[in-house]
């Protein structure tokens, strides 16, 4: 199996590369490719951060495969109102996690299908953070779409205890850091 594996940062990387190096049966990848297409990452300097964190923990294991970064496709593509920061109620941050991963997994799902990959796959379901459901709806849809599968392992390592490379403290868009830093120092 041919894997394209979109990946956000290099902890969920190694998280997903921990379950692949394990013996699952016959449906682990023979071949890994890293997508890191990240247009939600801000600012320009955490994106570049991760992406070299990324590469050290990776550097053996896999290729990586980086599309322009392109801010715009993610404000285009979320579609906020002007002020979403004031959101209390939590429905503008669904809406906006949604765009987001149908955003990364149609990208991932799309480069996958065109470049001869059997299956695809995101480090966004190694995440205690993130919706499983909605992401694994996503990622089926998009598999339908681009007639290629979409690959969960069946076991997945979400508390990797790891260092020695920069571990972000919020998802990645900068709504997401004005969040944490708001409970960072509001309690």
């Amino acid at each position: 199996m041919k894997l394209l594996l979109h990946a956000c940062c290099a902890d969920c990387a190694l998280k997903f590369f921990r379950v692949i190096m394990s013996p699952e049966g016959d449906t682990n990848p023979t071949t890994v490719v890293i997508y890191y297409y990240n247009p939600n990452i801000h600012p320009r300097a955490e994106y570049l951060t991760r992406l070299l964190a990324l590469r050290k923990v990776v550097e053996k294991k896999a290729r990586i495969v980086v599309p322009d970064w392109r801010p715009r496709e993610y404000f285009e593509c979320i579609n906020l109102p002007p002020t979403p920061f004031f959101d209390k109620t939590g429905a503008i941050k669904e809406q906006r996690c949604v765009r987001c991963w149908n955003l990364r997994l149609e990208a991932t799902a799309k480069y996958a299908a065109e470049n001869g990959y059997d299956t695809f796959s995101s480090t966004l379901v190694t995440s205690q953070y993130q919706d499983q459901d909605k992401i694994e709806k996503i990622a089926e849809a998009k598999a339908i779409k681009y007639k290629i599968k979409f690959w969960k392992p069946k076991e997945m390592c979400c508390d990797l205890k790891t260092s020695g490379f920069y571990k972000q403290f919020f998802c990645g868009c900068v709504y997401s850091m004005k969040e944490r830093y708001e409970e960072k120092y509001n309690k």
